[in-house]
This record gives C-alpha cells, structure tokens and sequence, in this order.
C-alpha cells in the first residue's frame, strides 16, 4: 500500500511504526489486571491514549492508498492486485480470530484486519473515482448521515434511537447478520463491528487528502495543513457535545477527533523528515513501518500461543508458558504495574530485532 523503495517516505513509515509499535504495547501486557490507565481502551464515551491507535492506523491506509497509487492509469490494472491484498489481510484477520483452535461455527468474523482489507478497497475506490473536493464531501457526508442514523433512527426492539451501550444499533445489526460470530467477550455488539465501519471510511480519507498533499511535494504550507488538522481535531472535541467521542461504535465526533490528530502528525512528521538525516534511533521505527502487517499478526500469534501453552504440574503450578516466562523474568519487579509494561515493551523489542534482520537479509539479496 505504500510507494517502493526510493519512493516512500520517511515521515509515513516512521508514523506507522510508531503506530504498530503502541499496538503491541498495548495488546501484550505481562498482567492484564495490571495496565496502565491509558493502555486501557475507554469503558464507553470518552478516550485514552491507545483508543488512538488503531484509528490512526486506517488514517494511514488513505494515506498510503494515495501515495501509492496513480489516478491515471488504467482502473483495470489496479483492481486485481488490489482485491488479493484486501482478500489476503481479510483472510489472515480469520486465521489470528480462531488460531489456534479453529472453531468454525463460533469463529469471529470482525476484526482488525478484516476492517483494514474493507476500508482499503473502499479508500481506493473512492480516492480513483473524486477529487479533493469530492473526497471531502463525501468523508463529511459518511460523517452527518451517521450523526443522523444514531440521533433520528429508532434501534429495532426498543423504539427509539440510544447510544446505550447495552443494546443500540450497532449491536443490533452485528446481531442480525453475525450472530455467533462476533467478539467473545461481549456477545451483544462486535468493537469492529459492520455499523462503525462504515465511519471509519471517512476516516481513511482524511487520510487520502492528507497523502494526496504528501505527493504533491508538502512542505511548503505545512504549518496550513497543520492548523487544518488542529481545526478539524477541535471540532471533534466540540461535536462531542451532541455526539459523545466513542471509539468503540466510532463515531463521527471521534473521527474528527482522531483524524484531525492524524493530520497534525502527518504533517510534523513530514517537515521534521522527510528529506533530511536522521540518526539511528530511527531505523528501528522505519523497520516496523515497513513490515507492520508482519509484527501484529506474529505479535497476536505468539501471545496466543504463550497463553495456550500449559507447563507441567510438577514443574510450575500448571501455569501457561506466558506467565511462568513473565514471572521468571520480571518476577522480583516490585511494581506489577511495571512489570506488565516491560513485559509488553521486551515482546516490541524482539519483534523490532526480527524484522531488522529480516530487512537487513532482503537487502542483501537485492545485491
């Protein structure tokens, strides 16, 4: 989804590796009874600090999407490539849902990926078919209609519209159409469920305009775009208001919110890199940029793994391969709440080692 080699820009891979590299922090702490405030996803309305991360990510998409992608070229010859890499991710989103037990009729079909590989083909549609303004129309429209759907529309079985988290629209539909197939931890609505999606179109292109000023060369008015994005983040805030800021249903106050964060970051990222030196403490961040989809699914894979994993009576009390690692390496830790984030951040540093070397390797086949 981004443009290759000498193409790419430094500002976008190193925002997404910050991005996937918060991901895995704040999936994979070493005690889920012990996380920090803000590595905890807000209970309902409101916000914290990793509600952001996820959302930044589909920004990113758009952005990607135009950067990498000519609107002058043939249609025909983009969409193939296109639907196999929205087809794999979707199916690699199914693969990380069951694994390692593959349970068919109870298999969750929403997730992180799957709302990647859809808002992907949707961001690419759209960035092929309208112009900024038209880009922009349509983001704020997605945006007003649903404002509208959750404000006017009466959810089925009650009468009236509600944004209560125990049953409102977006669990009814995910009721409706995926029942028995959604989040295992809340059967009443899904947090990537059909509904919310559809917002997080607009999102991604937010994303779109903002890589659309990337490829026509940036710099000289970032400070516009900044405000722009700042503007457009106050907003959010305002909206708020009438329609609280929820990440869980996404939305429209929330994707102003967190797309006009998008913007301002994109922004400062490109006039403090792109074009310029940076030292070493930044390979590590472009390393995970480049290979992101590659670090969450390992990172997801091998939690579970370690969590499925049970020792030996005799050996550990019949713990889970995770917690006798995390207690065998930071057990004299004091602090749990400590001792959970570091587990959290030593998993991001092997994973940033592994595709360090993985980069390092592919270069070397290049020469």
């Amino acid at each position: 989804m981004a443009r290759k080699n000498s193409a790419r820009l430094v500002s976008v891979d190193f925002l997404r590796g910050v991005t996937v590299a918060f991901m895995v922090i704040a999936n994979n702490p070493g005690d889920t009874m012990y996380v920090y405030r803000e590595l905890v996803h807000s209970h309902w309305h409101g916000w914290t600090a990793v509600d952001f991360i996820f959302p930044l990510f589909l920004f990113l998409v758009g952005v990607s999407v135009a950067l990498a992608v000519r609107r002058d070229v043939p249609e025909a010859t983009l969409w193939s490539p296109a639907l196999r890499r929205a087809g794999i991710i979707f199916l690699l989103g199914l693969f990380v849902n069951g694994f390692p037990f593959y349970h068919l009729d109870t298999l969750r079909i929403p997730g992180v990926l799957q709302r990647i590989a859809v808002v992907y083909l949707a961001a690419l549609w759209l960035h092929l078919k309208l112009g900024r303004q038209g880009i922009l129309a349509t983001a704020l429209g997605i945006l007003v209609g649903y404002w509208l759907l959750w404000t006017f529309v009466p959810v089925p079985g009650l009468g009236y519209p509600t944004l209560d988290k125990e049953y409102n629209l977006e669990g009814w539909l995910d009721q409706m159409l995926l029942r028995g197939h959604i989040w295992e931890y809340d059967t009443s609505w899904d947090p990537e469920g059909l509904l919310s999606t559809v917002p997080c179109v607009a999102l991604a292109l937010f994303g779109v305009l903002a890589g659309r000023w990337l490829k026509r060369g940036g710099n000289p008015d970032w400070r516009n775009v900044f405000l722009l994005g700042l503007g457009l983040h106050l907003a959010g805030l305002a909206w708020d208001e009438w329609f609280p800021i929820n990440k869980t249903i996404t939305t429209s106050s929330f994707v102003l919110f967190v797309g006009g964060f998008g913007v301002m970051l994109t922004a400062v990222a490109h006039r403090l890199l792109d074009g310029k030196n940076h030292g070493p403490w930044i390979t590590p961040f472009l390393a995970l940029g480049k290979r992101a989809l590659f670090v969450y699914v390992v990172s997801q894979l091998l939690a579970e793994v370690l969590y499925v994993t049970k020792l030996p009576l005799a050996i550990c009390q019949g713990k889970s391969l995770h917690f006798w690692l995390f207690d065998g390496f930071l057990g004299f830790v004091g602090d749990r709440y400590v001792a959970s984030i570091a587990w959290a951040v030593g998993l991001l540093v092997v994973l940033t080692v592994m595709v360090m070397l993985m980069n390092r390797a592919a270069r070397a086949l290049r020469m």
